[in-house]
């Protein structure tokens, strides 16, 4: 195909239903804290970087992560303005293409003037839809993340959600679908009550000492206020002394310790500086799987100490990239068969 006909060719993905909860997302936002700008970035990174492998768009565990749309609680549709390949992962929403339904966690074929629904979630707050090539958009400070409270990322770098009747750039896709599949063990298992690891931070001995003792016994409810910022926590509260803090710099995953003694965990959109007492932090596995839950399901955390909690995340990773590198794998054969085929009718 020339060059002129591709361009030509060029369209994307027209919303046609969206709400707040739709953003474009990338691996984050690194290094800028200083500047005052959170890190951003898929909640479930798993099920970004799995839903940007089926689509052929290769990344590791440690790598850099195409734009895909994080996409809370579904309700959305598009239309395909040109051929594409896309995926959805994460979140259990039912998804179809013209009024028929398609599965999860495969490369499905658009053509254009496709519809493309995503209904609501019946498990899972999140799901991530992947194109092949990425979401175009203009990285800021290194990054597509989206950031609403900043005004930074996003499809025209200025931090706003997805909003009805934008076009979102992408390439288009013009093989046939290389049907790359992961089968339904490995899809996103979805848990309405979990046990997740906290690892102990310095300013937990300063606290009243009944905290490291209740914290692993009381169960927590996520509620109506959590958001990509941060889950806040209902249920019985935990002792809480008053105490004078300085603000200081927060991480991903950081447990806050507010006078109200109801916890609120730390997610991708956090503030750079906080004042409440910390009890720790959770690990990226984790704060995953509380960013995939949704209101009214309940949480327990357990302590973990950090060398175990190294480990734990280690072996994810290690599970992951064996995913990644299998889809890799599927998508080399489908690329060797194509260049034989194409080899074949050159003849």
């Amino acid at each position: 195909m020339s060059e002129q006909a591709y361009q030509q060719q060029r369209g994307g993905l027209l919303v046609l239903q969206s709400h707040s909860g739709v953003q474009l997302q990338d691996a984050g936002r690194f290094g800028v804290a200083g500047a005052g700008l959170t890190q951003g970035g898929a909640i479930d990174l798993t099920a970004a970087r799995l839903a940007n492998a089926l689509v052929g768009n290769h990344n590791t565990v440690h790598g850099q992560c195409q734009p895909v749309l994080e996409i809370t609680l579904g309700a959305v549709a598009f239309r395909a303005e040109q051929p594409l390949l896309v995926a959805l992962t994460g979140a259990a929403m039912p998804m179809s293409v013209n009024s028929q339904p398609v599965a999860r966690y495969r490369s499905v074929l658009l053509q254009a003037g496709d519809l493309l629904e995503i209904g609501y979630s019946r498990a899972g707050a999140r799901a991530y839809l992947a194109v092949a090539c990425g979401f175009d958009a203009p990285a800021v400070c290194g990054s597509v993340a989206t950031v609403l409270r900043e005004k930074i990322g996003g499809p025209d770098g200025n931090g706003q959600a997805i909003t009805i009747g934008t076009t979102l750039s992408c390439e288009p896709w013009l093989p046939a679908d290389p049907l790359i599949a992961l089968p339904y063990n490995r899809h996103y298992r979805h848990q309405s009550i979990r046990a997740l690891p906290v690892v102990a931070g310095a300013q937990l001995a300063d606290l009243d000492p009944a905290v490291a003792l209740l914290l692993p016994k009381r169960l927590f409810r996520v509620t109506a206020r959590s958001d990509r910022m941060g889950m806040q926590l209902g249920g019985e509260p935990l002792p809480v002394s008053a105490q004078q803090l300085y603000s200081e710099g927060i991480c991903l995953g950081a447990m806050q310790l507010p006078p109200n003694g109801l916890p609120i965990v730390m997610l991708n959109d956090h503030q750079t500086i906080g004042g409440y007492p910390k009890t720790g932090a959770l690990t990226r596995g984790a704060c995953e799987q509380l960013g995939q839950m949704m209101t009214g399901q309940f949480v327990m955390f357990y302590w973990l100490d950090v060398a175990d909690a190294v480990q734990q995340e280690r072996q994810r990773l290690h599970a992951l990239q064996q995913l990644l590198d299998e889809l890799a794998s599927q998508w080399q054969h489908f690329l060797q068969r194509t260049a034989a085929q194409h080899g074949a009718s050159d003849e």
